[in-house]
């Protein structure tokens, strides 16, 4: 993995409170630009090995305790079975999740070096389940029409961490290039064929990262594909947007990011979402 470095500093009335902060970036200057121009980036078995073994395990793990009390497709939303806040409900997601540098450093190289974690989520999609696919959507729809002048558009790096092998068969991911540097309608309930789509298939362990407005749905998977499909959604925003999923160190709830505060450093209150913006 080519990797290369970027030095940022913080605009601010005093230097000494925000020396120039040197990311390295888990990724070349060459991916970088084409996760800027095409609104994705696909990283294939970024995750191997042992960590691969240790996430589908607590993954299994936390699904098997949310089963216990719902059953698949109950909730709101898509099929199959969506459980947030990761880091807080096991060991594993938070020694992983929290500072994974390959996912941490993409999102400071576009976002800058102030951003938090804006959600972690784990879906899981089953054979045989009835409607699965998603609709054609991208996140943060929050833009009003007309654009007022000093409106921004509120970003999003999502990092999608397959744990199995992401084919035809088991429901792929598909994105249209571009889209998130376009300001138009889209509307529910659309799971046509686009022109210029991309139908994205890569081995487990691969990561795609996204920008939060490009436009994007996941098929169901085959009717005779017999083995569930588990991906991690790792997300980052600036540190001044609002979160997803609110770490329970904010509002101290019990949860496993709670540990964290007592020796937690600049980079980590950040993350959490306790510090970083004036």
């Amino acid at each position: 993995m080519q990797k290369h470095s970027l030095s940022f500093r913080i605009r601010s009335n005093t230097v000494d409170r925000d020396p120039p902060r040197v990311i390295e970036i888990d990724a070349s200057p060459e991916e970088i630009e084409r996760l800027k121009q095409d609104g994705y980036l696909v990283r294939e078995r970024l995750v191997q090995g042992e960590l691969l073994e240790e996430l589908r395990v607590a993954a299994d793990a936390v699904e098997a305790d949310a089963l216990a009390h719902s059953k698949p497709g109950e909730g709101k939303g898509f099929g199959g079975l969506f459980i947030r806040s990761l880091i807080d409900k096991h060991p594993a997601f938070l020694e992983t999740l929290f500072r994974f540098e390959p996912c941490l450093s993409v999102a400071r190289a576009v976002l800058g070096p102030q951003v938090q974690i804006h959600a972690t989520v784990l879906r899981v999609a089953y054979p045989g389940l009835q409607n699965q696919d998603v609709e054609w959507h991208f996140h943060q729809r929050v833009v009003p029409d007309p654009e007022p002048a000093w409106f921004h558009r509120p970003v999003v790096v999502d990092n999608l961490i397959y744990l199995d092998d992401l084919t035809e068969a088991s429901g792929p991911l598909v994105v249209l290039p571009g889209t998130h540097l376009v300001n138009q309608d889209l509307p529910s309930g659309d799971f046509s064929d686009k022109p210029g789509q991309v139908v994205v298939t890569c081995p487990a362990g691969s990561c795609i990262t996204s920008h939060s407005s490009l436009w994007h749905r996941a098929l169901s998977p085959h009717p005779n594909h017999q083995q569930k499909r588990r991906l991690l959604i790792l997300g980052y925003s600036p540190v001044w947007q609002k979160q997803i999923d609110r770490p329970s160190a904010i509002h101290r709830e019990g949860g496993l990011t709670d540990s964290l505060l007592p020796n937690a450093d600049r980079e980590t209150r950040e993350l959490l979402g306790l510090e970083g913006y004036y």
